[in-house]
């Protein structure tokens, strides 16, 4: 298992991953759309991460196993004067309940550290997705505000915990 920063080789990869976790990842978040899942539209998407990267406004990594992704994480609006971002991952549902979740928010965590001297990060989840509240704050992240009527998914009112990690 090895975590690597996104780049032009994973694409396939990659793109084999949300295809084949779409319905699972649905279950829990709202659908990216019919375009995402085409070629054009995860071209677009892929080449948006790639060139966010390049400019220093977000990073993606992938967790490979075994020749394919299993994770994929992502830090989003890096802003390194006040050394704050974002954080989001995800697990392929065949590969839940093995650490990857917990593996991949830690070199997150030390890659926002180490490579953007960012000392702050901020996480979302939805109360629907106790598994990712429980990865969060056994890293160390602790809740700091709740929104009861946060979205409308599946015709259920959600809320969702914002989370915050203060980086060492």
């Amino acid at each position: 298992m090895r975590f690597e920063t996104l780049s032009n080789k994973h694409a396939d990869l990659l793109f084999q991953f949300e295809l084949e976790n779409r319905d699972w990842f649905e279950t829990l978040i709202a659908s990216r759309g019919n375009d995402f899942y085409t070629d054009n539209g995860f071209n677009k998407h892929f080449s948006t991460c790639i060139s966010d990267a390049k400019l220093g406004r977000a990073y993606s990594g992938v967790l490979i196993e075994k020749g394919a992704v299993v994770a994929r994480g992502n830090l989003k609006g890096i802003d390194t004067k006040n050394k704050i971002c974002s954080v989001g991952y995800r697990v392929a549902k065949n590969s839940i309940g093995k650490g990857y979740a917990s593996y991949c928010l830690a070199e997150l965590i030390r890659t926002a550290n180490t490579s953007y001297s960012i000392k702050e990060l901020k996480a979302q989840v939805l109360d629907n997705n106790p598994v990712s509240k429980a990865v969060l704050e056994k890293l160390g992240f602790k809740a700091t505000h709740h929104e009861h009527y946060f979205t409308e998914f599946n015709g259920i009112n959600l809320g969702c915990a914002t989370f915050n990690f203060v980086c060492a």
